[in-house]
């Protein structure tokens, strides 16, 4: 932030930096995190199959709610900026950064050394499932313009282009695979399944994986610039951006309700009914598993929703972004450290 209010960066190098973000660092962040998670813990069905179909699950609870709930609750209308952003802050949470923030604090020092190494595991399969989702989907909520992105998002299906339903049903496909990072991930789960892991850990290519794991370093870093970036500098300069109106306090507050108890609540009933019926471990059986489930459920907007505007050239939706997003992550602190006492009781993970 202090190096866009000294105009050491500008708002166009902060778009450049946020397609160098999506186009290369993002991938390659999430190539060599599938590639290093499996050459540790393995290719596990259970995390294979079940944290990416989670994440997927996850995600469609919320778009439902946010799309159908929220929007109306807020009296946006459905199509308008407005409404469009309000479904991407309600349907992707923050999957990665600041749940391990969460586990590194709580379970660094835990009696049971293994259980920090497993959230890790976890959190790195269900990136698996978030990242194409979050991508392909998120970037369809916003298309106002592309036929073939709509086909990803309920009820327009009929805008899409494509004279049959299959034909409308590969154009949704070739929507959902476009994005670099949805590649990056496939691409990172197809080579951890091939003998050409074993060479890039710690083989004839291990200089190659070093290389990509020294790119995919920058990610985090560049995506925070990003971030803090359009918050000042989202209105064109940096005066602008200053007095800019603040986020509408209804909608904050109909996002903090959603993330922080509506989901959970959801997210809790969800997990009991499918284990009453037998389609899900029960508590007893996995509490770790019910534990992050339960944390993602929790978490606010997803960080990368800044990226996602500044991609699509529009630094004033970026700032306005920004501003939401500093106000939920300021407000998440009471609820989130609630639930987290909540999760751990009922988990039985307390130090």
């Amino acid at each position: 932030a202090a190096t866009v209010r000294a105009d050491v960066v500008t708002p166009e190098q902060i778009n450049a930096l946020a397609k160098v973000v999506y186009n290369f660092f993002l991938p390659c962040f999430l190539f060599c995190a599938v590639v290093r998670t499996v050459a540790t813990f393995g290719l596990s069905p259970e995390l294979v199959v079940l944290m990416p179909a989670a994440a997927c699950a996850q995600i469609g609870v919320a778009f439902l709610v946010s799309r159908f709930l929220l929007v109306p609750l807020v009296g946006a209308a459905p199509r308008s900026a407005a409404g469009r952003e309000l479904v991407l802050s309600g349907s992707f949470g923050n999957p990665g950064v600041l749940p391990l923030l969460f586990f590194d604090a709580l379970f660094a020092g835990h009696p049971d050394a293994s259980l920090l190494p497993r959230l890790v595991a976890l959190t790195s399969f269900y990136l698996i499932g978030f990242t194409p989702a979050f991508w392909a989907l998120g970037n369809a909520i916003l298309a106002d313009e592309n036929p073939d992105a709509a086909c990803l998002t309920g009820g327009a299906f009929e805008e899409c282009e494509g004279p049959t339903r299959p034909a409308k049903a590969r154009k949704a496909l070739a929507a959902l695979l476009k994005p670099p990072p949805v590649r990056a991930a496939l691409g990172g789960v197809a080579v951890a399944a091939s003998p050409l892991r074993d060479a890039l850990i710690g083989g004839s290519l291990a200089n190659v994986f070093a290389a990509l794991t020294r790119f995919s370093g920058a990610y985090l870093p560049s995506a925070s610039l990003v971030l803090a970036g359009s918050l000042i500098a989202g209105g064109g300069s940096s005066a602008d951006a200053s007095a800019a109106p603040p986020p509408g306090l209804r909608r904050i507050v109909a996002l903090c309700v959603h993330r922080f108890l509506l989901l959970p609540a959801l997210g809790a009933g969800a997990l009991a009914g499918l284990a009453a019926v037998g389609l899900f471990p029960t508590l007893g059986a996995q509490p770790l598993t019910w534990f992050f489930l339960l944390t993602q459920f929790a978490m606010p907007p997803a960080q990368n929703s800044v990226v996602m505007f500044q991609l699509r050239d529009d630094p004033e939706a970026a700032a306005r972004q920004a501003r939401t997003l500093l106000a939920i992550y300021a407000a998440a602190v009471v609820p989130l450290a609630a639930l987290f006492n909540v999760y751990l009781s009922a988990c039985g993970l307390g130090a």
